[in-house]
């Protein structure tokens, strides 16, 4: 009973306090003595209680899962994806990873949401999230998405939850393990009819974010979808960028709470609309 409270505990912190209690010393310590000692390892279920993840189910595992059971995963970058959602429109997240994004699109309102997403192990945490929540329209396409159909090698970070295709990281990083997935482009998708036009797409895909976008130009140059992208590399910022432009699109650097520290590792976060 103690544990189930203490897991539950951090709905009573203040929305603004969560994202901060790091930067405030004595607390993040009791937070972090908290976690390891009383409510230990092992997963347990979780509702999210604020932010625009509010009302989301969620299996948590502690500490790795901090962000999600706050609630404030990446916390300015999907702050503004959430604003943005088109209320009854079709939502793409490429690069689900353990589905949050997915469930924030839902709960903002978009009619359908396909998550793309082709690692193993966040396949499965994904299935769990949309059994957890089965009134949000999310639905899973075990692939990952490129400039072209086919297979490529994909390289298992590190972290079991991480990856990325072979050729797209721009600073070279090698996987601890490396698995074949199929790839799929978004144009060739699209005009089978396997998924509808988009009104909005998140991208966060490891360093792919240019070969993503290469398979979609049609999509991009005609139906000009908004465009949150998470950019892992200054050289895939000005690729990107430079694409994103041919396509007929504007871009516009976010910034807010964590940007500061993103960009020191080198990684970017953009908004791209119709110019």
């Amino acid at each position: 009973m103690l544990r189930q409270l203490l897991q539950r505990s951090v709905n009573l912190v203040p929305w603004g306090l969560r994202s901060r209690i790091k930067d405030i010393p004595g607390l993040a310590h009791f937070q972090r003595w908290l976690v390891r000692r009383l409510i230990g390892a092992g997963e347990f279920e979780h509702t999210i209680n604020a932010g625009p993840g509010a009302g989301l189910r969620v299996r948590i595992s502690l500490p790795r899962e901090k962000g999600l059971w706050t609630g404030t995963y990446e916390n300015h970058f999907v702050g503004a994806i959430a604003a943005a959602v088109p209320r009854g429109g079709v939502c793409y997240d490429i690069g689900g990873f353990r589905g949050f994004v997915s469930g924030v699109l839902a709960l903002q309102g978009a009619g359908r949401v396909v998550c793309f997403e082709p690692l193993p192990g966040n396949v499965e945490v994904i299935r769990g999230l949309i059994a957890l929540n089965p009134t949000l329209p999310i639905e899973l396409r075990c692939e990952a998405v490129g400039a072209a159909d086919g297979e490529a090698s994909f390289d298992v970070m590190e972290d079991a939850s991480m990856g990325k295709l072979e050729s797209g990281d721009a600073a070279g990083q090698r996987g601890s393990a490396r698995l074949q997935v199929q790839v799929r482009s978004l144009d060739q998708l699209l005009q089978t009819g396997a998924i509808p036009p988009p009104q909005l797409i998140k991208l966060d895909v490891e360093g792919a974010e240019l070969q993503a976008l290469q398979g979609a130009r049609q999509l991009l140059s005609t139906l000009h979808p908004e465009i949150f992208a998470e950019i892992h590399s200054p050289a895939l910022l000005r690729d990107c960028s430079h694409f994103l432009e041919e396509c007929g699109y504007g871009i516009q650097l976010l910034a807010g709470s964590g940007a500061s520290a993103a960009a020191e590792a080198g990684v970017s976060h953009i908004h791209a609309r119709r110019r």
